[in-house]
């Protein structure tokens, strides 16, 4: 299994770059660069650590077609991949706080996810490209500049319809934040579909998004994990009542505004949510902890690994570059020595 990080992509160029370097020399497989609804677009953002790396995948997401054409989607991948040789990679998903801000509605996602996936990946392999869908249609993409091999595009997945969708489209699926029997269910899914339509499991990937608070201080880290908590997906009832009963989880719904309001505010509690909700949220939703905790987190990561996981993004907040060191110096090294 390998380890993937994500930046935010408030982080300016020189920055992520000389930070996707150092991962790259303790091996870690690739950087995604967030997108965020007041941060620098990641595509542009990643195009100094394209040109700088040699082995390491450069990885904007999660890229989206209500807020960007897929032609343009594509276009800018197409770039990005030849500026990093054939390195870069991207998810394509259903919606995030961008769409949200615009007003953007949330309709017919499976399919605006399929057809942004059909077009991007027709105009990463054929020559030339016509597309008709029911949303969106390209005729006669007959770049003569693309020479690199095609990137690596996933589905950002971890609903069934989603699911069933991204395991023909897709060349694989990112899921967020899914516990172990969760992302156990959205492999077999994957697959039991692929069987259905004789698609050739070989090659395609799995990778799993968690939030990574490992620091030296474990009361800070502590802290980041709860003041972050709101974006790991609380609102998702199929998540919360793995662990948590149904009147607990109203509770939490109670205070969705007020839970996210955590992050900008530097706090990590909420009047009117007992503190045990919201570590019992950190504690199953995220890798948190000390140094002390790391061979634990380790062999939770090992528990991915065993169901067919084949990375793990992990998203870095505060001590970028000593979680990078962390994870090339003791998680690789264990992951890769695991059978």
């Amino acid at each position: 299994m390998d380890i993937d990080i994500v930046l935010d992509s408030h982080l300016p160029p020189d920055q992520l770059a000389e930070l996707g370097l150092l991962a790259e020399r303790f091996g870690i497989r690739t950087v995604w660069n967030a997108s965020y609804l007041d941060g620098r677009d990641p595509l542009t953002n990643m195009a100094e650590l394209a040109r700088r790396s040699r082995t390491l995948r450069v990885a904007p997401m999660a890229l989206n077609a209500y807020e960007m054409h897929p032609f343009r989607i594509g276009m800018a991948l197409l770039t990005l991949n030849e500026i990093a040789a054939g390195r870069a990679q991207t998810m394509i998903g259903g919606g995030g706080e961008v769409v949200m801000a615009l007003g953007i509605p949330f309709e017919k996602r499976v399919r605006y996810v399929r057809e942004c996936l059909e077009i991007v990946k027709g105009m990463c392999t054929a020559r030339p490209f016509d597309y008709t869908g029911e949303l969106f249609s390209i005729h006669g993409y007959d770049p003569q500049w693309v020479t690199a091999p095609s990137p690596l595009i996933y589905a950002g997945a971890n609903r069934p319809q989603m699911l069933r969708m991204a395991a023909k489209h897709a060349d694989g699926v990112f899921m967020s934040d899914l516990s172990l029997a969760l992302a156990q269910d959205a492999i077999g899914a994957v697959h039991d579909r692929m069987a259905e339509i004789g698609r050739d499991r070989t090659g395609f990937r799995f990778n799993n998004f968690m939030a990574w608070y490992v620091y030296d201080d474990p009361d800070e880290a502590r802290h980041e994990a709860r003041r972050w908590i709101g974006f790991r997906a609380l609102f998702r009832e199929y998540m919360m009542r793995e662990f948590m009963s149904a009147e607990d989880f109203a509770v939490i719904l109670e205070h969705i505004p007020q839970i996210y309001a955590m992050a900008p505010k530097n706090e990590h509690s909420v009047d009117g949510v007992p503190d045990h909700l919201l570590d019992l949220c950190v504690d199953r939703l995220t890798l948190t902890g000390g140094i002390d905790q790391l061979d634990r987190i380790i062999e939770h990561l090992l528990e991915f690994k065993a169901i067919g996981v084949t990375e793990i993004c992990l998203e870095l907040k505060n001590h970028q570059a000593h979680g990078i060191r962390l994870i090339g110096e003791r998680v690789l090294p264990a992951l890769r020595a695991a059978a």
